[in-house]
C-alpha cells in the first residue's frame, strides 16, 4: 500500500509452442489505488472501534504513476513537477501484450483503451485461455490478465496516442465518496512510435481521444464461470477427497470491534510460532495432534487459526458462502484451483453440477461437464449474499494462506490456511536460521504487525 511494489513474470518453457495470438512486445501495468496516508495509520482507523467501512483511496496509479493538481491538495505537502504518466511506446502494425495486474489493497480496475475494441484477453491469473475479445476488462485485487492490443486494429500509425484508462469502481465502496478531491480514473499514454521516432515525456503529445468502450461496470464480480476457457485442457478431479463449506461474514463484537470471520474464526497470527514451525516440530516429534485431517482443534485455536489439514496429494472443495453484502476476492497461496461455481443466494448443492453429495465423484459417469474445463486462476470472488465453488489438489506440501486480497479485510481476519501434505511434512526441518528469526523479542518481531484488538478496549470514540 505504501508503494514497494514490483511485478515478477515467470515464462513456461512451452510458452510459445500456445502462443494463440503472437505479440512483438510484453508489457507490465500494474493498476493501484493509492493513498496519501500511511497504511499504519488506515490499518488503525479500519481496526478501531465503531469502523464499519474501509478507508476510500485518494486516487490511483499506473505502474506507481500519476500527476495531480496539487492546488487541490492545499493541506497536503504537494510537488508534481516531477511527476508523469505511465507511458507505452509501442510499434505499430504489431501486437502488444499488456499484463494488467491489480497491486492495489481495495478498489477494483475496469481497464480500457480509446479506439481499440475486440481486444483478445488471452491470460487469466497466468493461466492461457482461449483468446476472448473483449473492449475492456475488469480486474480484481490480486487479479491478472493479460489482453493483445493491436495498432493494425486502429490503422495507428507513428505518433497517434491514445488514452489507456483504469477506473476505480467507487461503487463498491461501503462510502461511495472519495477523500479530499480524490478522483477515480488514472490515465498513461499509448504512444505508436518506431525505435527512433520516440520524443522525450517532456516534448510528449498528450492524446484527445475520448472514452469510447461503451463499458461501464457498476458491480465488482468475476466474468461468468463459463466465459473463459484455458487453451490447454485441464479436467479437473471427478473425486473430492475433502469438502469444507465455508461462511464468511463480517462481525461487530465486544468494545464495537469489526473484523473479518472464515466460519467463527478471525485470523490472527502468532508473530513468534508460525504456524509452519509449529507443524513441522509437532509432526516431527509424533505429536498425533498435529497429524489429523481435516479441521485441526487439537493443534490449532480455530478462534484465530482455522487449519485444515490433507494428505499428499488429496483433492479439496472449499464452498465459500458469503452472508456480508461485500464482495470479496479469495486468493490461494501456493496452489491454482478450478472455479466450478458461483452465484447469488444459496449455494445450490453438489447435485447441480452433476456431483455426488460431498463431491465424491460424477452421479453420471458420462456427464462429465461441470469438470470437463473449468477456468482455473488463483484468486476468484464469492459475490455479496452469494456462494463460490472451487476444487484444487492439495499437492504443495507446506502452510498455505487463503485469504480475501482486500487488504482491509485479510488484515481484519478474512484469513484461513490449508496444511496440504501433513505426510510429507514428517520429513521436514525448519533451518536454524530460521527458527533463529523467530528468537527475536516479541515486542521486535511485531513491530508491523495487525494492531492488537486490546488496544482499542475502553475507546469508543476510535483512534
Amino acid at each position: 500500500m505504501d508503494g514497494l511494489v514490483g511485478p515478477i513474470v515467470i515464462h513456461s518453457p512451452s510458452e510459445k509452442d500456445h502462443e494463440s495470438v503472437p505479440y512483438a512486445s510484453d508489457r507490465v501495468v500494474m493498476l493501484q489505488d493509492w493513498y496519501y496516508d500511511l497504511s499504519s495509520q488506515l490499518l488503525m482507523q479500519k481496526l478501531s472501534s465503531g469502523s464499519e467501512s474501509e478507508p476510500n483511496p485518494n486516487g490511483a496509479l499506473i505502474n506507481g504513476m500519476n500527476q495531480v493538481d496539487c492546488s487541490l491538495h492545499p493541506t497536503r505537502r504537494c510537488n508534481s513537477t516531477s511527476a508523469s504518466l505511465a507511458r507505452f511506446d509501442l510499434e505499430p502494425s504489431q501486437n502488444h501484450r499488456l499484463r494488467f495486474m491489480n497491486v492495489g489493497a481495495f478498489a477494483w480496475f475496469e481497464v480500457t483503451a480509446d479506439r481499440h475494441f475486440d481486444i483478445p484477453v488471452t491470460e487469466v491469473d497466468g493461466n492461457l485461455i482461449v483468446p476472448a475479445p473483449e473492449d475492456g476488462v475488469l480486474v480484481g485485487p490480486g487479479q491478472r490478465y493479460s489482453m493483445i492490443l493491436s495498432a493494425t486494429a486502429t490503422n495507428a500509425t507513428i505518433g497517434d496516442t491514445f488514452w489507456l484508462r483504469a477506473r476505480m469502481l467507487k461503487h463498491c465502496f461501503r462510502e461511495n465518496v472519495l477523500p479530499e478531491r480524490g478522483f477515480t480514473e488514472v490515465k498513461g499514454v499509448i504512444q505508436y512510435a518506431s525505435g527512433t521516432a520516440q520524443v522525450s515525456q517532456q516534448s510528449l503529445v498528450l492524446p484527445t481521444t475520448q472514452p469510447d468502450s461503451g463499458r461501464y461496470a457498476v458491480e465488482c464480480l468475476d466474468p461468468p464461470t463459463d466465459k473463459y476457457k484455458p487453451l490447454v485442457e485441464t479436467p479437473a478431479p471427478a473425486y473430492a477427497h475433502h469438502s469444507w463449506h465455508v461462511r464468511v461474514t463480517m462481525q461487530i463484537g465486544n468494545w464495537r470491534l469489526e473484523r473479518g470471520f472464515l466460519n467463527q474464526s478471525s485470523f490472527r497470527t502468532k508473530v513468534e510460532s508460525p504456524t509452519l514451525h509449529r507443524a513441522v516440530e509437532g509432526l516431527a516429534s509424533k505429536d498425533a495432534a498435529f497429524a489429523i485431517e481435516g479441521v485441526n482443534t487439537a493443534a490449532f485455536d480455530s478462534s484465530h487459526e482455522l487449519v485444515v489439514s490433507s494428505k499428499y496429494p488429496e483433492v479439496v472443495d472449499v464452498i465459500l458462502q458469503n452472508f456480508d453484502e461485500g464482495n470479496h476476492p479469495f486468493h490461494l497461496h501456493g496452489h491454482q484451483f478450478w472455479v466450478l461455481g458461483n452465484g447469488h443466494g444459496y449455494f445450490p448443492g453438489y447435485e447441480h453440477f452433476g456431483l455426488a453429495p460431498e463431491g465424491k465423484g460424477l452421479l453420471d459417469t458420462n456427464n462429465a461437464t461441470s469438470i470437463a474445463n473449468p477456468l482455473r486462476r488463483d484468486v476468484a470472488t464469492v459475490e455479496g449474499y452469494g456462494w463460490l465453488f472451487i476444487r484444487f489438489v492439495a499437492d504443495n506440501p507446506g502452510v498455505w494462506l487463503f485469504h480475501c486480497h482486500v487488504i482491509f479485510h485479510g488484515e481484519s481476519g478474512m484469513a484461513m490456511q490449508f496444511l496440504s501434505g501433513i505426510d510429507a511434512l514428517q520429513k521436514w526441518t525448519i533451518p536454524e536460521a530460521n527458527a533463529q528469526l523467530c528468537a527475536s523479542d516479541v515486542t521486535e518481531l511485531e513491530r508491523g504487525a495487525v494492531p492488537k484488538d486490546e488496544i482499542f478496549f475502553g475507546n469508543f470514540g476510535g483512534r
